[in-house]
């Protein structure tokens, strides 16, 4: 190889072994270790049963799913649940509200924030239940909390410390404290 040959290669040969060495390390941003799958805008969801009776629709601001920890983080939650009762094919009606929702392993609900727990077909003794804070198991479709409650009706005013309450068998227990105020009128 001639001196006007090798010039040209030892010159393009430096240049590469300062660029590999003087070259600054540039860090690539990456995906926080717990990113969202999606982010979701004015969520309307319905979910059937194996017989196709809408068992409860999710309505919500905004809706995160985490699919790292089977997750949902919902902002301003609506769930209406509807439960049939099998000998009179009657449907009552209940729609929980909050600030924040939890939605974890499917069907654990935890609601947040206000929690309104109202009866929109008018058809049970509680009208109304509200809490700071309730979890609502969506198979079950059975609504608990451990925090202070109200719970209201035509007749009845009620208030304690945690509850249970099935919408399906119709059966809500108080656990503590609790303080009634039943009403004789008739409306």
């Amino acid at each position: 190889m001639n001196k006007r040959k090798s010039i040209p290669f030892i010159a393009l040969l430096v240049a590469f072994i300062v660029w590999i060495y003087v070259k600054p390390d540039i860090e690539l941003s990456s995906l926080p270790d717990h990113h969202p799958s999606y982010i979701a805008d004015d969520v309307q969801s319905n979910h059937y049963d194996e017989f196709g009776f809408n068992d409860y629709r999710v309505f919500a601001e905004k809706m995160t799913n985490f699919p790292e920890n089977d997750t949902t983080l919902f902002e301003y939650p609506k769930v209406i649940v509807y439960t049939k009762d099998i000998k009179t094919d009657v449907i009552t009606t209940w729609q929980l509200t909050s600030k924040t929702g939890t939605l974890t392993e499917k069907y654990n609900l935890l609601l947040s924030g206000d929690v309104l727990v109202e009866n929109l077909s008018k058809d049970q003794l509680v009208q109304t239940m509200s809490t700071a804070q309730a979890t609502l198991q969506l198979d079950s479709k059975e609504i608990s909390s451990d925090q202070k409650v109200t719970w209201t009706g035509p007749q009845v005013k009620q208030e304690g410390v945690g509850f249970w309450a099935s919408m399906v068998t119709e059966e809500m227990k108080l656990n503590s404290n609790i303080k009634a105020v039943y009403l004789n009128e008739s409306k």
